[in-house]
């Protein structure tokens, strides 16, 4: 086995021991509820003597737990309809009212007009405010959990008792037509279907055209043919993902909905009840997911052309109900069981008739007693059968406090002998009616501490698996710092094959120790369950340090006075870096530090920067010599303006003032969280067709001319270091094809821009194609890259006085004569060029020397292609707006790549290194720059229009190219990844370039050290050769890879295990699932997405190193026959 394979053995075991650590603590933190297989039935009442109207005589009219009040029902959701988008304002005028206000009149006719016919709810949905979740609870009447987000995607039948089976059983036909979400969540219990694509949110009209479409004409189909009809529309949704709420759009949806509820309203008859609501709401900027006032506050309309609201009881404005309450209240209106799990309670005004004033003479053959008996009856099944899921939910599993379950079912009972008493006449009748009232509020507050309960025991977490998660994180953190250590000593390579074989040795024992615990515990134990999992990890880090440990020189490295020694030698930056990184880490554990995270990273990211500066300025001073001291005392009798300015501490504090003024622009692209009141949403986060006048043209041309300079400076780059010489697919693909997609995604951002109108009436084809092109022009540069990664022109019939650009632009005469010697195997330079060659110098056969091309960046020209590549296609799916943010990115990146090289090459120039000692220095990356581009990756995570909450996934991008009929979630899942860690992909592919880089860039600085450092010639040579002295020095180059990649790796596992410890230690915190889960569950996919990317990029860069190897190899053979 290879160096290069065993070191990424290494990288590979560390990331495969996170990912196990990940799994376990998610596994403990985000638990799904329990769902109990039970099904309410009619036979089974919760109650004994079956309810009221259990012998009701014709069997058309009774219910199965209490007379139903409808025999039809039609169910319009409106996707996102928020609350304030159903109420009227009377005192706007229509050139006062924005674009959702006042656009459904209807309504507000109706609830004038029709006062005990229609009624108007704000509808509370529980978050997670994602569709999914909401339809599930809006049929079933159970609680979501937080990791049900995570399936909002991914659509699986419901399996917990819900009322559209309870239809499909009692033989009643429903009929549904608009979101195919509801075809994978209920497959088989429609009795027709008129499915419609949902996911693609550009789309505003097609699924809402289609369910107009059926509508009406399914409502006039002959009686028995449905008694419920679904109808589910996504045009507002849609609207506002793609434009917001006040786009003009809106309003034009909100319009057509009128019109349709206008066409419903016309065709209903009295056994019939409408019900129009939204799912959820939506934020200022038109997304939804979390658990902000505008999310959660949807809205309810409900009307019948008979008599809905009972009684003279007057709702209130703004009244709210809970989404849950929708299933017990539309099961007892028609008549059905209510579903086992449902924990929702039955809107009161619809069943009960309590006037204002008491009227506590009422007799028992009153009208209004009546009914005031069969509402509190209602509610009465309605806590019995919450009760029944309670009892059997305790026996199943141990969420339950038995202590709250034993009050509450004892507050019940004590409920019901008081309502039993009313109704077997043993009170007086004077007295009937408040008892009445007080059954009727006890019964509410019984279902409602309940559900609260619940809601708070829902969040359970397992703390055993949790803590192994953690722990499971530590080993491979600490694994990695042991890696990064012994990396220093190329001693190591030795015990490489050793510690792998540890690993190994250790999984196996581990994972034949966790199967028999398992079996022999049979699962009882908690534990057990865990050890298949943590008895390897455990086994591997065990069998990794026994064998580090047993190598001589790592006893040393790992005693405690040595590492006490290691730390206090290090220098003032990197303690400085440690403290950051350890301040950010504990930082996560505030919500306000959260809440301001980005405005914080990009404070650290600066403070971290300057320190640097400090730091090499500080490192760079050293005591002049007798001659310098002369020297700098004739310059400064002679002052020298020029001089004085392109002074190294001078250019070193202008790259870093321009690098700061770089993380200020950034800060024009960050998205708004809900808790920021204070933050506007940016320009630039606009969609392009919102914006007005001519700051379209002007914002558009600006995003083209930012997308062309991306291809256009890495063309002039690799031309200017010799690497556009060649002829390769990789160089073909840099000059040409990279070129052409940075103009097809300027153009598709240009349709992009067109009005909505406009855009909906061209062909789906030419909407896709330009996107497509470029997909196909990326797939190409990746594959190119892997299969000829070296951008390389080798020359060989050529004059020595030919354009010389061998290893490196302006490379020296010399070193193109020392590499053909050296590979030929003899001495020799070049002759001088005065054509009077010295016959010691030159080589007796006096051949013509090859030309090779771009060899002294043959490691940076693929990095650099790979990461081109990758920001083109991340700008493509960031959008427009956002395409200045990453031509901004990669600038900041290309400062802090010449601050690094500049510093290292005046360390090498200043402390007089030998030749081999110069590529240690020149390869190794110092802690504090690993954690500066940790930062900036960080940073430029909230700088491209993302945060830590889930309103802020952009889920427009799965549709950049495609139509949205996706057959399964992999291509959408991979382009919201993509879109929304842009940052990390970037950064962690561009990661070789912090160890190449210094090899052939900062030559700026080595102008102006030339005269106080001259250095040995030896190394100034050495340092001429560019990138290929790595290729020269392999053990140093993989060594100093592994230890590059273990430091980024620790960073970021450290900012990872830091939102894991405040996740677990603050899960009852009040904040924790609107910021606390959420940051968990985005630094968990930004950590495997990170992990993902570094070993892509460093098998990658071995691939570069192996495809030298045999370049070099072809080269050694052709100067055998010279």
């Amino acid at each position: 086995m290879g160096l290069g394979l065993k070191t990424f053995g290494l990288l590979l075991w560390t990331v495969a021991l996170s990912v196990v650590g990940i799994t376990l603590f998610t596994k403990g933190f985000l638990l799904n509820r329990l769902e109990v297989p039970i099904k309410s039935s009619c036979e089974e009442s919760p109650i004994e003597g079956g309810g009221a109207g259990k012998e009701d005589g014709e069997a058309q009219k009774k219910g199965c737990w209490t007379n139903r009040h409808f025999k039809k029902a039609i169910i319009l959701i409106v996707d996102a309809l928020r609350y304030d988008f159903a109420t009227y304002n009377a005192s706007l005028g229509p050139e006062d009212a924005l674009p959702f206000q006042n656009k459904l009149p209807v309504l507000h006719e109706l609830l004038t007009t029709r006062t005990q016919s229609s009624a108007l709810f704000k509808f509370l949905a529980d978050p997670p405010t994602t569709t999914m979740q909401r339809l599930k609870g809006l049929t079933t009447g159970s609680l979501p959990t937080f990791i049900d987000v995570s399936s909002n995607f991914a659509s699986s039948e419901v399996m917990e008792d819900n009322i559209i089976q309870q239809l499909a059983g009692l033989d009643r036909k429903v009929v549904f037509m608009g979101d195919d979400t509801w075809t994978g969540l209920y497959p088989k219990q429609f009795h027709k279907v008129f499915p419609f694509p949902s996911f693609n949110v550009k789309d505003l009209h097609t699924v809402d055209n289609g369910v107009i479409e059926h509508l009406v004409p399914e409502m006039e189909e002959e009686e028995g043919e449905w008694d419920v009809l679904i109808a589910h529309f996504l045009g507002v949704d849609h609207v506002g993902h793609r434009f917001g709420p006040y786009h003009p759009t809106m309003g034009e949806k909100l319009t057509q909905m009128d019109g349709v509820i206008r066409s419903v309203m016309s065709k209903l008859t009295d056994d019939t009840v409408l019900f129009v609501m939204g799912d959820h709401g939506m934020t200022r900027t038109g997304d939804h997911g979390g658990d902000s006032t505008d999310e959660v506050g949807a809205a309810l309309f409900i009307y019948s052309p008979a008599k809905l609201l009972q009684g003279a009881l007057q709702q209130q404005e703004g009244q709210a109900v809970s989404q849950i309450d929708f299933v017990p209240t539309l099961s007892l209106l028609l008549g059905l069981p209510i579903p086992f799990s449902n924990l929702g309670m039955v809107i009161p005004e619809l069943f009960l008739a309590f006037s204002t004033n008491k009227q506590t003479n009422n007799s028992p053959g009153h009208t209004d007693w009546a009914r005031n008996i069969t509402g509190v009856e209602a509610l009465r099944i309605n806590a019995f059968q919450i009760k029944k899921y309670l009892d059997v939910y305790a026996r199943l599993g141990e969420d339950l406090p038995k202590d709250v379950v034993s009050k509450l079912q004892k507050q019940l009972a004590e409920i019901d002998n008081v309502y039993q008493t009313v109704i077997n006449g043993k009170v007086s009748t004077d007295n009937a009616f408040a008892a009445l009232k007080r059954a009727k509020e006890g019964y509410i507050k019984y279902i409602s501490e309940v559900k609260e309960m619940c809601r708070k025991v829902w969040a359970k977490f397992d703390m055993v698996s949790m803590v192994c998660g953690i722990s499971v994180l530590c080993l491979a953190c600490i694994a990695s710092v042991c890696i990064t250590m012994q990396s220093h000593d190329r001693r190591v390579v030795y015990n490489l094959e050793k510690q792998l074989s540890g690993i190994a040795v250790g999984i196996g024992l581990g994972f034949i120790l966790g199967i028999v615990s398992e079996i022999c515990t049979n699962g009882t134990i908690t534990t057990s369950s865990l050890a298949p999992f943590m008895l390897p990890c455990l086994g591997s880090f065990i069998g990794y340090t026994t064998s580090a440990w047993s190598y001589k020189s790592s006893k040393q490295t790992y005693k405690l006075p040595e590492l006490w020694r290691t730390l206090k030698k290090q220098p003032v930056d990197w303690i400085v870096a440690t403290m950051l990184v350890v301040w950010n880490a504990c930082g996560l554990g505030a919500n306000s530090f959260l809440i301001n995270e980005d405005a914080i990273t990009a404070f650290l990211l600066q403070s971290l920067m300057w320190s640097l500066l400090l730091a090499a300025n500080f490192n760079r001073q050293s005591a002049p010599s007798k001659e310098q001291t002369q020297k700098r005392a004739r310059a400064e009798k002679s002052f020298d303006i020029g001089r004085y300015i392109t002074r190294p501490s001078l250019l070193l504090l202008f790259v870093v003032v321009v690098f700061s003024f770089c993380i200020r622009l950034s800060m024009f692209f960050r998205a708004c969280r809900e808790e920021q009141w204070w933050c506007e949403t940016p320009h630039f986060l606009k969609s392009l067709s919102t914006v007005k006048g001519g700051h379209k043209n002007a914002r558009y041309f600006f995003a083209a001319a930012c997308m062309a300079l991306i291809p256009v400076s890495l063309r002039l780059f690799m031309s200017k270091t010799g690497n556009m010489d060649g002829v390769t697919p990789t160089v073909l693909n840099v000059k040409y094809a990279l070129p052409v997609a940075a103009v097809c995604t300027s153009l598709y951002w240009a349709m992009q821009a067109l009005p909505q109108r406009v855009l909906d009436n061209l062909p789906a084809w030419e909407q896709v194609i330009l996107p497509r092109v470029v997909y196909v022009i990326i797939f190409s540069s990746f594959v190119s890259i892997v299969w000829k990664p070296l951008c390389l022109l080798l020359q060989i019939d050529r004059s020595y006085y030919g354009p010389d650009r061998t290893l490196q632009n302006g490379g020296r005469d010399r070193q193109l004569s020392k590499l053909y010697n050296q590979v030929k195997g003899r001495g020799g330079t070049l002759p001088p060029k005065n054509g009077n060659p010295a016959k010691e110098d030159w080589d007796v056969d006096n051949k013509r020397i090859p030309a090779v091309y771009g060899l002294a960046t043959v490691y940076s020209a693929a990095s650099l292609v790979v990461t081109v590549t990758c920001s083109q296609l991340v700008a493509l799916l960031l959008g427009d707006g956002l395409a200045p943010a990453v031509l901004l990115l990669l600038t900041q990146m290309g400062l802090f790549l010449e601050f690094h090289a500049a510093v290292k090459r005046t360390q090498v120039r200043k402390e007089g290194l030998s030749q081999e000692a110069s590529t240690t220095v020149l390869s190794q990356v110092p802690w504090p720059v690993v954690v500066g581009w940790g930062l900036m990756t960080s940073q430029y995570f909230f700088y491209t229009g993302h945060q830590a909450a889930i309103p802020t996934i952009r889920f427009e991008s799965a549709f950049t190219g495609f139509y949205g009929d996706f057959d399964n979630n992999l291509v959408p899942a991979v382009l919201i990844g993509l879109n929304t860690f842009a940052s990390q992909v970037l950064f962690t592919a561009s990661l070789p370039l912090l160890l190449v880089w210094p090899f052939c860039r900062g030559k700026w600085m080595d102008r102006k050290l030339a005269a106080g450092h001259h250095g040995n010639q030896e190394v100034l040579d050495e340092l001429q050769k560019g990138e290929f002295v790595l290729h020269e020095h392999p053990v140093e180059y993989r060594l100093n890879s592994l230890r590059l990649y273990s430091m980024f790796f620790i960073f970021n596992i450290i900012k990872l295990g830091g939102t894991m410890v405040t996740a677990g230690y603050l899960r009852n915190h009040l904040m924790v699932w609107n910021i606390f889960a959420p940051r968990y569950v985005f630094e968990g996919v930004s950590f495997l997405v990170v992990c993902l990317t570094m070993l892509l990029s460093y098998l990658l860069m071995m691939r570069v190193d192996d495809t030298l190897a045999g370049w070099v190899g072809k080269l050694r053979d052709y100067c055998k026959t010279q």
